[in-house]
């Protein structure tokens, strides 16, 4: 597995509970907390 510490996070999008979408740049600048888990279903 190749080493990506300290390079930027790959740029992606994801909708919220209302169906908006969302950018990871457009948070640049800003601190953000994101949590990922593992669906069991």
């Amino acid at each position: 597995m190749k080493d990506l510490s300290g390079k930027p996070a790959y740029d992606f999008s994801l909708p919220d509970t209302s169906g908006r979408m969302h950018r990871l740049a457009d948070f640049r600048g800003s601190w953000l907390l994101m949590m990922f888990h593992r669906h069991l279903g």
